[in-house]
């Protein structure tokens, strides 16, 4: 099993990205609340959230696994291993431990957790099969494996816009040339059941947000999210993505613009035992 460090995050760590990413939590609670029950996490549970960031999914699986229950957030970067201690002790969650590590080399014990869960990590890291396979290693045997990532097949905007096009173009180099796949969802059964996992089965939806909801916005949050990226590659000079930042930001203000999101695909099975 590979050990080194995973590639870097994708999207970086700054004040932007940070608030960006507990917006897109708050969006993300209600399809995360309905996995947790299809997988049925019981009290009492020890499970693990993987990639955690500055929440990830720690409150509700704190909810459900009671307080017999044990929480771990497997977070690397510093920055949001403080935010994520901070926000565990704003909100009580006694039963909720953050540990600092590398999720390809945790030093977590192996098959010690009724549930190991991912969202919108495989997304970002090339590593993708070490990564499924470090965490079905986590997994008891009989134990939940729970995956929740995009696929960009269905983002786009009606009427079409320029901006959007050209915007969304940019987005998509940079993804790459990180090691992000943006069309990592439709993948996820397959990589499930190669990682061994039984009884693979998955779920997938798509959103219409309207003027004033995260997601509407969501193509331009993650773009001021990597804007020194784009400017560094030389994609494209300031005053273009400026430009099209400013008339696509008027295109979806517009209420008779309509915005698919990009598909939430949410993947689960269990490991033989």
């Amino acid at each position: 099993m590979k050990t080194e460090p995973s590639a870097d995050y994708v999207l970086g760590g700054s004040q932007t990205e940070l608030s960006r990413l507990r917006a897109q939590a708050d969006e993300y609670e209600p399809p995360a609340r309905w996995l947790l029950d299809a997988v049925g996490v019981r009290q009492g549970s020890r499970v693990l959230d993987v990639g955690c960031g500055p929440i990830g999914i720690l409150e509700l699986l704190s909810e459900k696994v009671g307080p017999q229950g044990q929480v771990v957030g497997l977070e690397r970067e510093a920055r949001f291993v403080d935010l994520a201690r901070s926000e565990v002790t704003r909100l009580g969650l006694r039963n909720v431990t953050i540990v600092q590590a590398d999720a390809l080399a945790s030093g977590l014990e192996r098959e010690s957790f009724d549930l190991v869960h991912e969202r919108l990590v495989l997304v970002n890291v090339p590593e993708r099969h070490e990564l499924l396979g470090e965490m079905v290693s986590l997994t008891k045997p009989g134990g939940a494996i729970a995956l929740e990532d995009i696929d960009n097949v269905s983002w786009l905007c009606e009427p079409a816009h320029p901006s959007w096009d050209a915007l969304l173009g940019v987005f998509h180099q940079v993804f790459r040339a990180g090691g992000g796949d943006p069309f990592i969802g439709r993948r996820l059964p397959a990589l499930l059941r190669a990682a061994g996992a039984l009884d693979v089965r998955a779920r997938l939806q798509a959103e219409l947000p309207e003027p004033g909801q995260y997601r509407r916005t969501h193509l331009i949050s993650l773009l001021d999210s990597i804007r020194g990226k784009i400017l560094t590659l030389d994609l494209i000079n300031e005053r273009e993505l400026d430009a099209h930042r400013r008339a696509l930001l008027e295109h979806l203000s517009d209420p008779t613009t309509v915005v698919i999101e990009k598909l939430l695909m949410q993947c689960w099975g269990r490991k033989p035992g």
